[in-house]
């Protein structure tokens, strides 16, 4: 499946997966430079990417507090800025950026 997270815990990667996949499409996860969701929202062809600081996963963040985090913090920040890259920092600020063109 997924691999290269060194130091992440994979409960972690599949507790946001689940928290994404209850509100959008294709979720997919890759750590080939840093741990990034891509996924779709259903028919509106819209994809977003999330980015999260490795050491803020790698945190001993409880599976709840992660969980209540994405769900009340970043699919908020993700749903009101279609089309773009959020990207969570160590200390869990939230910023959003303009994709990078494929």
């Amino acid at each position: 499946m997924d691999s290269g997270t060194c130091g992440i815990d994979p409960i972690k990667i599949q507790a946001i997966r689940h928290c994404l996949e209850k509100q959008f499409a294709n979720v997919t996860f890759s750590q080939k430079i840093r741990p990034t969701f891509v996924f779709h929202h259903g028919v509106e062809k819209q994809s977003w990417h999330v980015v999260f600081n490795e050491q803020f996963l790698a945190d001993r963040m409880a599976i709840e507090e992660l969980v209540h985090f994405v769900e009340s913090k970043v699919i908020s920040k993700v749903l009101k800025n279609p089309g773009k890259r959020i990207q969570i920092s160590k200390f869990g600020d939230i910023t959003v950026e303009e994709k990078n063109p494929s």
